[in-house]
């Protein structure tokens, strides 16, 4: 069963998506639940490479600007971010909103601001969840790191005072 946590990110996922430490977490993936034109829901997976949190209560996911899943969150300002953690499930609902980003980094994406309005925490006593969606890149952890880095360095950099 489901327990509403309200609409701040816990403080272990503000870490996990904190933009640090992203040879941890290089196998790691979200879904982001986008709604359709078509009305259904539209997953698409996202990396630590594409999401960080800048505080418990706002997320920047930068997307490829052509996907399907930018066009939603652009027609649709609404999504939901769904992870496994620490024996958890979680699922953040958030209002989504295009978020304008100048960095070279982003050549080709589209930034969105994510704001939680529930985060629901899926855990019981006796059972953990145990993996959510996992991924290696084929051409190497290091390859991958060279290419996250500049992007959430860039998200990081969003965070600052006056792009808040």
């Amino acid at each position: 069963m489901s327990t509403n946590l309200g609409p701040l990110l816990p403080d272990q996922l503000v870490q996990l998506f904190s933009g640090l430490d992203l040879r941890s977490k290089t196998e790691m993936a979200c879904v982001l639940v986008t709604q359709g034109a078509d009305g259904f829901p539209h997953p698409a997976i996202v990396t630590a490479g594409e999401l960080v949190a800048g505080n418990p209560s706002t997320l920047r996911v930068a997307l490829y600007a052509e996907s399907s899943a930018s066009r939603n969150l652009r027609e649709r300002a609404v999504a939901t971010l769904c992870l496994a953690h620490e024996g958890a499930g979680y699922y953040v609902k958030a209002d989504a909103e295009p978020h304008a980003a100048d960095s070279p980094a982003f050549a080709g994406l589209s930034v969105f601001t994510l704001r939680p309005r529930y985060v629901l925490k899926d855990a019981e006593e006796e059972a953990e969840v145990t993996s959510g969606f996992r991924f290696r890149d084929l051409r190497g952890e290091d390859a991958l790191l060279e290419r996250w880095k500049p992007v959430v360095d860039a998200l990081r950099a969003t965070f600052t005072a006056d792009h808040v």
